[in-house]
């Protein structure tokens, strides 16, 4: 066993590369409103975290002490009531369709 001290720059491994740019929050917002096909209103990303506390630190006791542990657990969109940095208007992201008519070909039924 090493009695060498690790720095978090030995250990942390390379960020991982994105396969696109990534997205904003009020990019993921407006595709949520797509998603779940709103096609009027102002609605604002919802994320839902949870909570862990316990025990935290390196391996000896003396090294450890109390913490939490922040986890992402849900995201979606809510109503909005005020503009935000995160409001999409679905009316300019998600517009409804407009219909087209359909025309009859004329047969022989």
């Amino acid at each position: 066993m090493s009695t060498e001290k690790r720095t978090v720059e030995s250990i942390q491994a390379p960020a991982p590369t994105p396969v696109s740019t990534p997205l904003s929050m009020r990019e993921v917002a407006g595709l949520l409103v797509k998603h779940y096909g709103l096609h009027e209103g102002s609605y604002d990303l919802m994320i839902e975290f949870k909570i862990g506390v316990g025990t935290v630190g390196a391996d000896s006791d003396d090294e450890k002490s109390p913490g939490a542990i922040i986890g992402l657990s849900r995201v979606g969109l809510v109503l909005s009531k005020k503009a935000g940095i995160t409001t999409v208007d679905a009316s300019t992201v998600n517009p409804p369709r407009k219909k087209t008519k359909q025309i009859k070909a004329s047969g022989s039924r």
